[in-house]
């Protein structure tokens, strides 16, 4: 009853998210002037894996956006970006993560569309209105697929079910999509630079709508629900613990952390350039 109440909640939160941001696109027409740009910097994974918030393996990320200032404090951002995510527990503080022993990688790509709150004037035409801190909230569409390595192959480890996925009539899982949605939240600083350019610093943590970026969530699964049983890849991918020491998985026994959603983060330098809007003059004006 949780999962279906659950489910329908971010069905509503995502219907209700793409009707705002619809709307705000529809106001473009209004906006002041335009900023596109890009940015580069670094991702950051957390999750069951990375259970600690560890920064030890950033990857790098970048991407393009498309400004679109409605006044001096509002603004709608749109955004094309990309990155890697990938943790190992050999890296984490915790001990059962240590024995566990499971890591990961994935691309990720991903489309997003901001509204942006200056909390002082941005007005590029006054020299006092320069600078300012802003807070910024969304809705992201994010590609990922994660992978794993074994015996010097990289695989996908969607398509393998490490947790019985393969086999619902047991686990009562799926697969999990590997297209997604995600809550872009966070913030940073902007600067104008000179009539055109502006450079700015941001961080913006993403919120995602699944627990699988990095391949765990739930329970270990029975050999019975993996093609190939106990001596396919399946399997092998699923517990790693038996390559450093006395294997832990049994099944139904925690391999990760259900109760809550994986998420990561995008953060760097960003540089724009301003598109004034022109505005065609009224019939009959004097010129």
């Amino acid at each position: 009853m949780t999962k279906v109440v659950g489910s329908i909640v971010k069905s509503a939160l995502k219907s209700l998210l793409t009707l705002v941001f619809l709307l705000l696109l529809m106001t473009t027409s209004r906006a002041q002037n335009f900023e596109v740009g890009a940015w580069m910097g670094g991702a950051n994974y957390f999750g069951d894996l990375n259970s600690n918030a560890s920064f030890s393996m950033i990857r790098p990320a970048g991407g393009v956006f498309l400004r679109n200032n409605f006044n001096t404090r509002w603004v709608l951002k749109s955004s094309i970006s990309f990155g890697q995510l990938t943790f190992d527990d050999k890296k984490s503080s915790n001990s059962f993560n240590r024995q566990r022993n499971l890591h990961f990688k994935s691309n990720v790509g991903e489309i997003a569309a901001m509204l942006e709150l200056n909390f002082l004037e941005f007005n590029k035409k006054k020299k006092q209105q320069w600078f300012s801190p802003y807070f910024t909230i969304g809705f992201a569409a994010f590609y990922f697929n994660p992978q794993a390595e074994f015996q010097g192959e990289w695989y996908y480890l969607q398509p393998l079910g490490t947790e019985g996925q393969n086999d619902p009539s047991y686990s009562n899982l799926d697969k999990y999509r590997i297209v997604n949605f995600a809550i872009p939240i966070g913030g940073g600083l902007k600067f104008s630079v000179g009539r055109n350019w502006n450079v700015g610093i941001f961080g913006d943590i993403r919120i995602a709508f699944t627990d699988y970026l990095d391949d765990v969530s739930g329970v270990y699964a029975s050999p019975l629900s993996f093609d190939q049983g106990s001596t396919g890849l399946a399997y092998a991918l699923s517990d790693r613990s038996g390559e450093i020491g006395e294997p832990i998985a049994e099944p139904g026994k925690q391999r990760g952390t259900s109760a809550k959603n994986d998420f990561y983060l995008f953060a760097g330098v960003s540089v724009s350039y301003t598109i004034f809007r022109l505005k065609c003059p009224t019939p009959g004006a004097v010129r």
